[in-house]
């Protein structure tokens, strides 16, 4: 069974900056979620009105931006409702009895795989990363890949600076 395609970035250091905040503020959010949860479970137990109500579990993120983190505003939206949905993902993999990991999560709005194609032959030969929006623009990262692959739909940071490929391909 094939689990996914590992390759290795090497972005520039402005390049570094950028992506090392929008895993630092992804995790501030999968971070908020779990401290939420936590929360409401301690309350629920200690009010007697509450006896019976669930705890929120959501993909909702917006709620962590506030004055003392306006800092999320810096980065896209997408980065932090992964951060949300990776919280959900590992929340239910909890009650399934499943391990993991937290890890960074890109999907495929922040980034493409642009062919590099050899001028003679006009085959692909390769595959440029470039990573970013319009409105927070990361620029072309070099990268090498361990073998072959097609342009993916999201990426996965193993937080050991190899990045995680799934092995569906884009339709």
């Amino acid at each position: 069974m094939l689990n996914g395609y590992q390759f290795r970035l090497y972005p520039d250091p402005a390049q570094q900056q950028i992506l090392l905040r929008w895993i630092g503020c992804q995790r501030v959010v999968y971070n908020a979620t779990v401290q939420e949860g936590r929360h409401f479970r301690r309350f629920s137990q200690r009010m007697v009105g509450t006896a019976g109500e669930k705890v929120p579990v959501d993909q909702e993120y917006s709620r962590f931006i506030t004055e003392r983190t306006v800092f999320l505003r810096q980065v896209p939206s997408q980065v932090l409702r992964n951060g949300a949905v990776r919280f959900l993902q590992a929340y239910q993999r909890f009650f399934q009895k499943l391990g993991g990991r937290q890890t960074a999560w890109l999907t495929a709005e922040l980034f493409q795989f642009i062919p590099v194609t050899d001028a003679v032959t006009g085959a692909v030969t390769g595959y440029h990363l470039q990573a970013g929006t319009d409105k927070f623009p990361v620029g072309i990262i070099p990268y090498v890949a361990h073998r072959p692959h097609a342009p993916k739909v999201s990426i996965h940071d193993d937080g050991q600076g190899r990045v995680q490929l799934p092995p569906k391909t884009i339709p």
